[in-house]
């Protein structure tokens, strides 16, 4: 991902619409790129004053530690996509050899 394609995805990344695939994309970029950390940083931190502004409660916001735990949060979600789709994989792998298991049963009996 381009530091371009990473800055058009900063609003969809903070209103939770990218794919996983764009997700894993984006948060890779934003690693590892300074440039385009510090503007996710900066228009986080616009957004979440806003919602504050918005809200009613009188609390201290830690805008940074809001950031982190986003990302965090990102990240666990990618994981849990990874883990369901092994998950998938290995269920599928154990019905077709308990399938492939029955079938060579059944031709035994109907040989025998």
């Amino acid at each position: 991902m381009t530091c371009l394609d990473a800055r058009k995805r900063i609003y969809d990344y903070l209103n939770n619409k990218l794919s996983d695939e764009e997700l894993k994309s984006f948060i890779a970029h934003v690693g590892t790129c300074k440039e385009c950390m510090e503007e996710l940083k900066i228009t986080h931190m616009v957004y979440s004053g806003v919602a504050e502004l918005d809200s009613d409660k009188d609390t201290d916001i830690d805008i940074d530690g809001a950031l982190k735990k986003s990302i965090a949060d990102a990240k666990f979600r990618l994981l849990k996509g990874f883990v369901r789709k092994i998950m998938i994989m290995v269920v599928d792998t154990v019905v077709f050899w308990a399938l492939l298991f029955m079938l060579f049963m059944q031709f035994r009996v109907w040989i025998i």
